[in-house]
């Protein structure tokens, strides 16, 4: 899982990085001949507890060789209608479709989940956006939110795995501080972490909590002492 990781890091991260001349995609990151198409099914999710009064949109992705009766990896991304745009920067499925038919990455199962909005009560106010506040908290809410709403209504359509090494999930900027804190927080379910760019900042005192209590323990998920390590 951990090479599948740093391929599907690196094939992703192409598609963002900026240079003088004008960047070609990679070719995994562009549809190829012969390459079975996963599905995407798009669903919106507004009866939460954990953040009573959101609404978000979310997708999930289906590789064309997933089989019910062999249960899935999982990886999760933040702000996923920009993750799972075919036509973006990221590119996730065309990704995904290319690196699990040749075998350089298992059958995963994506889950894209947008951040939750508090719709506006009159026609004089504005729509209240919960991305800072569900990605920049310092606590195991968001990561709470994934594992017991989440991921169980995704795992009444799929077979999903039980195994925490086969759970991945992944955000850019304060999406990458929101996967980080996951894993941290809920090791018995996350254990993969892919961050771009990651707010590691005081946005919500992200860098104070990191230095003062993200350190290398034995209690922890190998993938959080690593990058803890590194900060």
């Amino acid at each position: 899982m951990r090479k599948i990781l740093l391929l599907v890091f690196l094939t992703v991260i192409s598609a963002v990085l900026l240079c003088a001349e004008e960047y070609t995609l990679g070719p995994d990151s562009q549809r190829q001949p012969g390459i079975p198409k996963g599905t995407v099914t798009k669903y919106s999710w507004t009866t939460s507890k954990i953040y009573p009064g959101t609404t978000r949109d979310y997708w999930i992705y289906v590789p064309a060789q997933y089989k019910a009766e062999k249960p899935a990896c999982v990886m999760i991304f933040q702000d996923g209608k920009g993750m799972v745009d075919e036509a973006g920067n990221f590119r996730v499925p065309i990704v995904f479709d290319n690196l699990i038919q040749k075998g350089d990455m298992p059958v995963t199962v994506g889950v894209f989940i947008n951040p939750g909005v508090m719709q506006a009560l009159g026609l004089n106010q504005q729509n209240r956006f919960n991305r800072s506040f569900e990605y920049d908290a310092l606590s195991d809410r968001y990561a709470n939110f994934l594992i017991e709403e989440i991921l169980p209504e995704v795992g009444k359509h799929y077979n999903l795995s039980k195994d925490p090494n086969d759970y991945a999930i992944a955000g850019s900027s304060s999406g990458g501080i929101a996967a980080f804190n996951a894993a941290w927080t809920r090791p018995d379910t996350f254990r993969r972490i892919m961050s771009f760019i990651g707010s590691f900042t005081n946005v919500r005192g992200g860098r104070t909590w990191l230095r003062s209590y993200a350190r290398p323990s034995p209690s922890r998920c190998a993938s959080s002492c690593r990058m803890a390590a590194l900060t």
